[in-house]
């Protein structure tokens, strides 16, 4: 057996310390002694003291430090008593072990990330069905979703030149006849004879001048526990899984694990009692079989305060201790010489809004604690120069700083706005990201090594293996929901360096408390003098030739454009090819006498830097883009952006888009060419049009879009609800906010499966 054996095994138990008899973290201390392993030891000793709901992280850290040789050698047969490891719970039971669920469903059942008993009792309905009143048939309204009870009298399968195959029940009760639809199940009607009585569930409609009822489900009338005529809960759903083998299966798991221990309770008691909430085993049971509407209510609060409890919990222990000092040498400046030195190099004058937000920082960074600041900023209101004043704090006391952005683009072009202002305040700054050649890397690594160069800006580069800083004191990491938690933490290292967070997407305050549990926050709210505000216009395809009139006549003007094209994930291939297409119609039909440009995210680094540095020169007229132009670039000359298929963005994206124009003194112009066919996303075109407000943008696409959708697909940090609703359960977010903090300041003890699913819910978040 090998020390990484041992590891797993205390992992398996909860972090209790109890993988070895005598102590873990005892075994693990004395191991990494004989080793000679100094940082090792600490980190063992330390685990031993730490709470349940530090080890996980503590353990994490003693994995990376391990070298892998000492991982794999084997240990002295007396030295590794290994206590026991549980039976595997029935919570892991794989879905093939339940009935009517073979190889070929199971699969299916993995396109909704279930796999075991465990993911389908935590595979949450979406909404309810109630069910408990039979309608008679006579009284059937149109329109509505409603049960029936009736025999069957006949039936009868047609089948359409689409190959769609119609199965038509007609029923009968006291009161009257309808005939019931069921689509592409025909195999049904060997079931359905004639004199059988079924409870069918569906909606009413009226087609062809007569009444029926497309079934959306059923059960036989004989069936004792008769779950149509109930609450019945609805799921999400794939092709291939229908709602009743959803439930069926969720029933099975549930006498498989309702009556064991393994629901054990997440919340502790106090929170349970404090919260009126109810314990874990009754809140799975209610939510999955509800009675009463208010089994449905009382389940939704306690799963979904469970859930953000360990959201909380998994953000806020990142967070580095408040009881950890940083670092702080002795200041070679005062604040105020700081600042003066800072302004004076600046070629514009700062705003009220970042001269209150630079103190702000200038305050944290004094502190004992280190820095946790959140800098919020809708579009063009100057953040880079708030950063680059606390770059200033930070370096000219004589330590270093990074800052780290989410693509190349956006690093490189911090980079060159930062460097020759900082230089003429006597400080060095490198440029690090993948495109970054082996020489040049080596290069910088050993000045950063060395402390001679003072900022690094870059990519995920600078969380690498083998980036270390001479003396780190401040990390920036900018459009911080791009990133993971734990990747945050890994920029600030040592986590004593200081933390500044800037966004210039407009955050709703729920949401803020969801992912930056561990900020403080600062607005910057005031826009440059002189900036005109973005006219924005919605339309259909129908103005397409009149909008490249518009801005053939804005090119003549002196001025260039942005045409933004959409690109989502699920069609990612699809898209690059119509945004390809598209530029290749605009420079051989459209305009042919103007230079075009296409820019995408599958282009090469210098293929990329070539386009953006042609259009910031003004060779290129009109610039064809995917979403890679959301964040950082800058082309005060551009007054039109056109962004096709508008309604294939959220508001805050359309906003972050809209937020490249404007940049100068001359009026622009935002046109949104859409095909909205929906009220919400017509919604969506009138609400951007009359707001400029990012916030309220952000509440409003929070509200229409849900919290799962608010950064997009491809974007990383936001935590995965099951069942807890951002918006709708502010309060209980408030709630488990508070009490992550007691639990954190050791007031209230965390029970055991509450620390191995915040160590869960981590892993996610990073």
């Amino acid at each position: 057996m090998d020390i990484k054996t041992i590891i797993e095994k205390e992992i398996k138990l909860g972090y209790h310390d109890s993988a070895v008899f005598g102590g873990f973290s005892v075994f693990l201390s004395n191991w990494a002694q004989e080793q000679q392993l100094t940082d090792i030891r600490n980190l063992a000793q330390q685990y031993g003291g730490a709470s349940l709901l530090q080890r996980p992280q503590l353990l994490e850290k003693i994995i990376q430090d391990i070298p892998a040789a000492a991982q794999r050698q084997p240990l002295p047969e007396k030295q590794h008593q290994a206590a026991e490891v549980p039976a595997a719970s029935t919570l892991n039971i794989p879905l093939v072990n339940l009935p009517h669920i073979g190889a070929k469903k199971a699969e299916l059942f993995r396109k909704l990330n279930i796999s075991t008993t465990g993911d389908l009792l935590e595979f949450y309905p979406r909404d309810y069905r109630d069910r408990r009143t039979i309608t008679k048939i006579q009284d059937a309204p149109i329109g509505a979703q409603i049960s029936i009870r009736g025999s069957v009298i006949s039936s009868e399968i047609q089948r359409t030149r689409g190959k769609l195959t119609i199965l038509r029940c007609y029923l009968r009760d006291e009161t009257g006849i309808i005939p019931a639809i069921w689509f592409n199940q025909p195999f049904l009607q060997k079931r359905f004879y004639t004199g059988r009585e079924l409870i069918v569930f569906g909606k009413v409609e009226r087609r062809f001048s007569r009444i029926e009822m497309i079934v959306e489900d059923y059960q036989l009338a004989e069936d004792a526990d008769c779950a149509a005529a109930g609450i019945v809960p609805v799921y999400s759903s794939c092709e291939g899984i229908n709602q009743k083998t959803i439930r069926s299966a969720v029933s099975a798991a549930w006498r498989m694990c309702g009556n064991g221990v393994e629901l054990a309770d997440i919340v502790p008691q106090q929170l349970l009692d404090q919260r009126q909430l109810l314990p874990r085993r009754e809140a799975i049971r209610k939510i999955h079989f509800p009675k009463q509407p208010e089994d449905i209510i009382q389940a939704h609060r306690s799963l979904s305060y469970e859930e953000f409890l360990t959201i909380q919990l998994a953000i806020l222990s990142n967070k580095p201790s408040q009881q950890l000092q940083a670092v702080r040498p002795q200041q070679l400046r005062s604040d105020q010489e700081i600042l003066t030195a800072f302004t004076s190099i600046l070629p514009y004058s700062l705003t009220n809004a970042q001269t209150k937000v630079i103190k702000e920082i200038y305050q944290d960074m004094n502190a004992a604690q280190p820095m946790m600041r959140l800098v919020q900023g809708d579009v063009g209101s100057g953040k880079t120069a708030v950063a680059a004043a606390a770059i200033a704090k930070c370096c000219l006391n004589g330590r270093q700083a990074a800052m780290m952005a989410p693509t190349e683009l956006l690093a490189s072009q911090h980079y060159h706005n930062l460097a020759p202002l900082l230089e003429q305040l006597g400080l060095r700054t490198a440029l690090l990201t993948s495109s970054t050649t082996s020489q040049e890397k080596r290069q910088i690594l050993a000045q950063m090594a060395d402390g001679s160069v003072h900022l690094a800006v870059g990519t995920h580069a600078l969380i690498q293996e083998g980036v270390v800083f001479a003396d780190l004191g401040l990390a920036i990491t900018d459009e911080q929901h791009r990133f993971g938690v734990v990747q945050r933490a890994r920029l600030r290292g040592n986590h004593s360096a200081d933390t500044l967070i800037m966004t210039a997407t407009p955050i709703p305050r729920t949401l803020a408390m969801t992912i930056y549990a561990d900020m403080r926050l600062s607005i910057i709210d005031e826009l440059p003098p002189g900036r005109q505000p973005v006219q924005t216009f919605a339309v259909d395809y129908s103005y397409e030739q009149r909008i490249h009139a518009f801005i053939a006549k804005e090119v003549a003007a002196g001025h260039q454009a942005f045409i933004v094209c959409p690109l989502i994930e699920d069609s990612e291939a699809l898209d690059l090819a119509s945004a390809t297409a598209y530029y290749q119609r605009l420079k051989e039909e459209v305009f042919p006498q103007l230079q075009i440009g296409l820019l995408h995210g599958k282009m090469k680094p210098a293929e990329k830097a070539q386009v953006m540095s042609e259009f910031q020169q003004g060779i290129i007229n009109i610039l064809v883009s995917t979403t890679v132009v959301e964040v950082g670039i800058d082309i005060p000359n551009a007054s039109v952006m056109l962004i096709r298929d508008a309604e294939r963005f959220g508001l805050a994206q359309l906003h972050q888009l809209r937020g490249r124009i404007g940049r100068g003194q001359t009026q622009s112009y935002c046109i949104l060419i859409h095909n909205a066919q929906s009220k919400i996303a017509k919604e969506r075109m009138e609400i951007i049009c009359q707001s400029a407000d990012g916030f309220a943008l952000a509440e409003a696409d929070l509200r229409l879009r849900g919290p799962g959708e608010f950064f997009g697909k491809r974007q990383h940090g936001l935590p995965s609800l099951k069942i807890a609703d951002i918006f709708a359960d502010q309060d209980l977010l408030e709630a488990a906010h508070r009490d992550a903090l007691e639990i954190l300041e050791g007031h209230i003890q965390p029970t055991a499966a509450l620390c191995q699913a915040v160590a869960d819910k981590t892993a996610l978040l990073s």
